[in-house]
């Protein structure tokens, strides 16, 4: 059962990483780069074989620029849609494989993308927490049977997280696209696992079945926007999902929805002049009943008209005591200098307002632009080149035919040069264009010439070709883009981490997951939604270490070592106080004490040394391991900076990175020494071990977490 292992250079290992909605894969592992190609996870079922396509594909009748006489069957052509998903069958829906021919064509597909060679080329698969031991054992004989690979290791993605990030303990966040799982992870080995997936109800339609994830989001948004946007579609709101102006503000318990919401914008004191809302927009579109009218204040006395209103005096001037003052030309310029500064003033201020809006960030926004994007392609008709102009025919020959008395007429008419050389033979004269050409004069018995032929009308349908043209519109998007976080979606990733890391037998594992979370999957690139889920663990479940000082191992000075001198309830013994208010601290800390003697008899479990195994090793590993059964650190695992491309590219991918640095690892290190080379041959099956252990060998042989 030996097989040769690291005999492989780090190009010709393949990577793929599927995903419920986009597969990664790149041939080589040496670069640690992000994915080179990124393929739909999605196949098409042909109708007439029944076999499965890449791409949609369509027939559609052959354009003959000639009409000739053709079999019926040769009018028709195959066309393959690469961006068309009608008809399209995803074969892993929320982690789970549903179609399992659909996900080996499509794994055959990817393998034939990306390499030429069949017999010389390892895989690494990332297998989803979700798949079972006979997805697994069914993935593995299609492999070697169809693909002649060397070697196969698969991969818990996980698992592949903490190869990436390198942290020995960790929580894996993984918000995908229709299911979320929290994946805890000690000591580089899974100790708990919990997952926010699809759920499967029995007579159901596919819109009704429960999801979680980033497609929540998705269609959450499109709920609240579909009514108020004119033709809001899926695409619109997956854009507006990715764009910067959508994001999930951060967690605000005192408020009724839970985040803090901004409030239209309110004029500033210093420039009451500008008026917003609906009073500005019906000013701007001179829709008011009482017409045109200056809201700035006016220092002169007012002017109230017979009936007691308000009447503006812009604009209106005494004629009389202007004339009887004698200083009209200064009293004007005066007017015209006040009306100009509150016009500067006026723009100044408005100016102002608009640069003060557009300094806010988005989270204080009400309103904010989005610009989406679409590509659109049509059939356009393929424009046809245009017949070549026939030869013009030479002026010689009809020369030649006429009369004597012809020729003379039509001298005049020739150009100048051949006035100038007589002598030139007529049977050699220069080429000129046909539009510029001396007509000859008509002859009695002159033959007419003979029509142009008119271009071929081709028969049939025209032919087109497929264009693509881009279309951008800007669209206004109110607090939708703050309110499309789904409340109950994350209380449910909430409620998934706390389980998944309390669920952990031993205790002393807890802290290290707790202080080490990781957020990948493209679900966690939306702005603010990883630290809304951290802040509200640390508003729900985080306890002060001060207030949980009575569970903890570290007893307060005063309180004596347990005697046999005072039994307590069910034979334990009562700790006695050393010194002042000491027999009411010892009544109080004597089920922790109890407690704490228990638990350091207890056997010792998986993991071996790790556990509690009594004396003063176990003591010192209770002491300094854990302080309680509840939280008290939550915070983010702290990120590689190593990596550049990484860092640009956003760590949310980091299975990737980290199928990469298994991949060499179990096929290309050869330098282990006998223990290192013996696990690593447990990393992959090779065919040796295949062709002895068959497929259930993936068992064994994978770094699946089992």
């Amino acid at each position: 059962m030996s097989g040769q292992t690291g005999k492989w250079r780090e190009e010709q290992v393949l990577v793929i990483c599927p995903g419920s909605s986009t597969t990664m894969a790149q041939l080589g592992c040496g670069e640690l780069s992000p994915p080179a190609h990124r393929f739909p996870t999605r196949m098409f079922r042909d109708e007439e074989t029944g076999q499965w396509r890449p791409y949609h594909t369509y027939k559609q009748k052959k354009a003959a620029a000639v009409p000739a006489p053709v079999k019926e069957e040769d009018k028709w052509e195959y066309v393959e849609d690469q961006d068309s998903d009608e008809g399209a069958v995803y074969p892993i829906q929320g982690g789970h494989i549903v179609v399992m021919d659909a996900f080996l064509a499509f794994l055959e597909h990817v393998h034939s993308s990306l390499t030429t060679t069949y017999h010389n080329t390892p895989i690494m698969l990332m297998a989803s927490p979700q798949w079972t031991r006979p997805d697994c054992e069914t993935l593995a004989r299609y492999i070697f049977e169809k693909t002649k690979t060397p070697a196969l290791c698969l991969i818990n993605s996980a698992i592949a997280t903490q190869y990436g990030l390198k942290w020995p303990n960790m929580t894996v966040v993984d918000i995908g696209f229709e299911k979320v799982d929290v994946t805890c992870i000690y000591d580089s080995r899974i100790v708990a696992h919990r997952d926010v997936g699809p759920g499967w109800p029995e007579n159901s339609a596919e819109e009704e079945r429960e999801i979680s994830g980033g497609e929540v989001f998705t269609r959450k948004l499109q709920q609240l926007l579909k009514d108020k946007i004119n033709g809001f579609n899926r695409d619109m709101a997956e854009q507006l999902k990715k764009s910067n102006i959508c994001e999930v503000l951060p967690y605000a318990p005192d408020k009724p929805k839970l985040m803090d919401l901004p409030t239209e914008d309110v004029p500033v004191a210093a420039a009451p002049t500008i008026t917003t809302g609906a009073a500005a927009a019906a000013a701007a579109s001179g829709t008011t009943t009482e017409g045109p009218k200056i809201v700035e204040p006016v220092a002169d006395e007012p002017i109230y008209d017979a009936e007691g209103n308000l009447v503006d005096d812009e604009g209106v001037l005494d004629v009389a005591n202007i004339v009887a003052t004698g200083q009209t030309r200064e009293f004007l310029a005066k007017k015209e200098k006040e009306k100009q500064e509150k016009a500067k003033k006026k723009g100044k201020d408005k100016e102002a307002e608009a640069n003060r809006v557009m300094r806010l960030p988005n989270s204080k926004r009400v309103k904010n632009v989005f610009h989406f994007e679409e590509y659109v392609t049509e059939e356009v008709p393929i424009v046809q080149p245009a017949p070549p102009a026939p030869a013009p025919a030479p002026a010689a020959q009809p020369v030649l035919a006429t009369t004597e008395g012809a020729k003379d007429e039509q001298k005049p008419d020739a150009p100048a040069t051949e006035d100038k050389k007589p002598e030139e033979k007529p049977s050699e004269p220069a080429p000129e264009p046909a539009t510029e050409a001396p007509q000859p004069a008509e002859a009695p018995n002159a033959p007419e010439p003979a029509a142009a032929p008119a271009p071929p009308t081709p028969e049939g349908p025209v032919p087109t070709e497929r264009q693509t043209k881009r279309i951008r519109r800007d669209i206004e998007v109110g607090l939708e883009r703050f309110e499309f976080a789904d409340r109950a979606e994350i209380d449910r990733i909430v409620t998934a981490i706390y389980n998944a890391v309390q669920s952990i037998d031993d205790m002393y594992m807890r802290p290290p997951c707790w202080e080490s979370l990781v957020f990948v999957g493209n679900g966690a690139r939306i702005r603010g939604l990883k630290e809304n889920i951290l802040q509200t663990l640390q508003a729900r479940h985080l306890i002060s270490p001060s207030s949980a000082t009575i569970f903890t191992s570290e007893l307060p000075s005063n309180i004596g070592t347990p005697t046999a001198g005072t039994p307590g309830p069910g034979g334990a013994s009562t700790p006695i106080a050393s010194g002042p208010g000491g027999a009411q601290s010892g009544s109080l800390l004597q089920a922790a004490t109890s407690a704490a003697a228990a638990n350091a008899n207890l056997s010792v479990g998986p993991g071996g040394a790790q556990g509690f195994q009594g004396g003063a090793e176990g003591s010192q590993l209770g002491q300094h391991h854990f302080h309680s059964q509840t939280p008290t650190n939550i915070k983010l695992a702290q990120l590689p900076t190593y990596l550049s491309e990484w860092t640009k590219n956003g760590f949310e991918e980091a299975m990737f990175l980290g199928a990469q640095v298994a991949a060499r690892m179990a096929f290309c290190i050869h330098n282990f020494d006998a223990q290192g080379l013996e696990m690593q041959r447990y990393m992959s099956l090779s065919r040796v071990d295949y062709n002895e252990l068959g497929p259930k060998g993936i068992r064994l042989h994978s770094m699946l977490g089992w």
